[in-house]
């Protein structure tokens, strides 16, 4: 009897023990993965490169030398010299944070993550000029001529890229995506993402 209680005592022993060590080994275990996670740099930054916005829209611009005033010397010069052309062309932008050459810094406390970026801006820009409309008035004595098209074509595209890069809606909305998608990481972790843009 005294054999059969000292192995059922062993038993219970071991099984407490086994009971313990399961325990430490699943709370040390799941808190060196919650640090993992938090503090993943390039997965996080890979999270915030794919987070660019994507806008799409039109530009037009005109260019003329038609003379407004409406005399009868205009309206001659207009029918001899006029060279008026207005481009509109569809493009498509994308907004993020460039993160190749950045320093992304990670700090916690309690249970918020700040996560400090560097500012959005325009990362892409192309214009689909394979739909651009067109419209030219030209006068009598004006030629056809390529290089002007070339130079108006660059013209739209610098002035374009000048406005959509300064558009501050567009960086907006991208900060506001990247910090809602970086929320929506740190979520199952119980922890609230704060991104500070610089």
């Amino acid at each position: 009897m005294k054999n059969m209680t000292s192995k059922l005592l062993g038993l219970l022993l071991l099984i407490a023990m086994g009971i313990v060590a399961y325990t430490v080994g699943k709370h040390m275990g799941s808190k060196d993965t919650d640090t993992k996670l938090i503090n993943n740099h390039s997965f996080v930054k890979n999270i915030i490169e794919l987070a660019s916005l994507q806008v799409s829209g039109t530009t037009t611009f005109k260019s003329t030398n038609a003379d407004t005033d409406g005399g009868f010397w205009a309206g001659i010069k207009n029918a001899l010299a006029e060279n008026t052309a207005t481009l509109t062309v569809p493009y498509t932008a994308k907004y993020g944070v460039a993160m190749a050459d950045s320093n992304l810094q990670i700090s916690i406390k309690d249970s918020v993550v700040q996560l400090s970026l560097p500012a959005t801006q325009l990362l892409s820009f192309e214009l689909h000029m394979d739909r651009m409309e067109t419209s030219t008035r030209k006068g009598l004595l004006v030629l056809e001529d390529d290089e002007y098209f070339q130079a108006f074509q660059k013209k739209l595209y610098a002035d374009a890229r000048t406005q959509l890069a300064a558009n501050s809606s567009y960086l907006r909305q991208s900060q506001a995506r990247i910090e809602q998608i970086l929320q929506q990481y740190y979520q199952p972790l119980g922890l609230k993402a704060v991104c500070v843009f610089k």
